[in-house]
């Protein structure tokens, strides 16, 4: 600001100061995309979709059968006389133990990664009540084969007569029997809840009469 002959005061520069702010940027920086978390690696829903893609339903249905042939087995086979048969018969079972624990795990993988993923069946309480089931099955069946597998190894055991698994502590003959009776009862909470899904498809299915038995169902 400069004095002019006439006494008054020059402002000239006024407008260069105010073009000097109006070059000042002030704009609000847009946000950093947000980090990856673990919903991102999951197929996106697909809302046209019908059913469930080929994998899953093999996996659940695969699944099922197995739980019910290992609670099948579980129930007879102390009818099968000591020997031999006996023998073969609980390596029946652990084996099919290690097959379901390999299912499980293959399942689960698929179902975080590439299973095709549905629009929610139910709302509300009903989707909590549905998705505490799903995964407290899954953690119920994890649980048993680890208890079966603990099982073999403090009662030990033989695997067709081909060869034979140690016991831990051959002389406390409690452990086994307190690890066989926490086995059992998780096999019949398994059962117990499994029924109360089985129980929820027929609802849906004649009762409700929607679509959600037919996302588990082969499509030809």
């Amino acid at each position: 600001m400069s004095k002019r002959d006439d006494g008054n005061w020059d402002c000239g520069h006024k407008s260069s100061v105010i073009t000097e702010v109006s070059d000042v940027d002030l704009s609000i920086p847009a946000k950093s995309p947000p980090l990856p978390h673990r919903s991102e690696f999951m197929q996106p829903v697909s809302p046209t979709a019908r059913s469930y893609d080929a994998a899953t339903i093999f996996f659940h249905w695969a699944t099922a059968v197995l739980v019910v042939t290992q609670w099948l087995g579980a129930q007879t086979i102390d009818w099968f006389p000591r020997g031999p048969l006996r023998v073969d018969a609980r390596s029946v079972h652990i084996t099919f133990g290690l097959l379901l624990a390999a299912l499980l795990v293959a399942r689960l993988t698929w179902r975080v990664t590439a299973g095709r993923r549905l629009p929610l069946a139910d709302a509300g309480a009903l989707n909590v009540v549905s998705k505490g089931t799903h995964w407290g099955l899954y953690a119920l069946l994890l649980a048993m084969v680890l208890a079966g597998m603990f099982l073999t190894w403090t009662r030990g055991d033989s695997l067709f007569n081909l060869f034979s698994i140690p016991a831990y502590d051959p002389g406390n003959h409690a452990l086994p029997d307190q690890v066989q009776e926490v086995h059992g009862t998780i096999g019949w909470i398994i059962l117990a809840l499994a029924g109360v899904h089985a129980s929820a498809a027929l609802v849906h299915r004649y009762l409700w009469r929607d679509g959600v038995l037919g996302r588990m169902l082969p499509r030809g």
